[in-house]
């Protein structure tokens, strides 16, 4: 399967359009069988697939979050609350796929803060027993989206994610920038997998049309994922089909 990671702003582009169908025909285009995208308001790029959402805040009236849109039907969602006081409010979306042959997939969204203390609070309720180490997590695991981490330098927040968890960009040798699209000088955005997924391939889209849709690029990983299928599924939030 591929998994695009894609900060949209919105689905407001560089050249100030407001355009969602052009982020959606953008994913068609990707060969994309699950998205996990941020900075998301009107979900109008549903593109039929089955529909994950978790607003962290409301900006001009509207919820904004996290989204993940699947080919293959979501069993269970559910949104963590990452948000640290006097900070924007952030979250981290959970979204169980159904894949084929009776696998599965947690497949974790999220969007950290832009200081570092921010985020090495976040990573703190990341790794704690409620989210990440939660001890139902029975299938393969993909932690993605827009990490904010600035400094290429070791830290906590790389620490605590090398403990339990693989880049996925590093095990495919293609560490690409993906922050300012126009000219790209930041790896913000990422996706991490725990051993029970192998990665195939992992890449950046950079063309004159993703740098046009959003100011960061999307990232996207072929992977194939081992392992039992979840048995425990409760019921979840937000879920649903595009256009039911």
């Amino acid at each position: 399967m591929r998994l695009v990671t894609w900060n949209i702003h919105g689905g407001l582009g560089r050249d100030g359009r407001h355009d969602l169908g052009r982020v959606a025909a953008l994913l068609e285009d990707m060969r994309c069988d699950v998205a996990a995208l941020q900075e998301v308001g009107d979900l109008g790029c549903r593109l039929g697939w089955f529909v994950a959402y978790g607003p962290n805040l409301v900006l001009r009236g509207q919820p904004y979050g996290n989204a993940v849109l699947s080919r293959f039907p979501i069993a269970h969602a559910h949104n963590y609350d990452l948000s640290v006081p006097n900070r924007e409010p952030r979250g981290c979306l959970r979204a169980d796929l159904s894949l084929p042959d009776g696998k599965s997939l947690h497949l974790f969204d999220l969007h950290l803060g832009l200081s570092g203390g921010e985020r090495r609070r976040q990573a703190a309720m990341l790794f704690s027993a409620d989210l990440l180490r939660d001890t139902a997590l029975a299938a393969p695991l993909v932690l993605c989206g827009d990490f904010n981490m600035w400094s290429p330098l070791p830290g906590p927040i790389f620490h605590l994610l090398r403990t339990g968890l693989r880049d996925a960009a590093v095990l495919a040798g293609a560490r690409r920038a993906t922050y300012p699209s126009v000219l790209p000088l930041l790896r913000l955005d990422r996706a991490y997998v725990d051993a029970a997924v192998d990665v195939i391939g992992c890449g950046v889209v950079n063309d004159p049309r993703t740098r046009a849709a959003s100011d960061h690029l999307p990232l996207w990983v072929d992977l194939t994922t081992k392992g039992p299928a979840l048995e425990r599924i409760a019921p979840g939030v937000a879920v649903g089909k595009a256009g039911a």
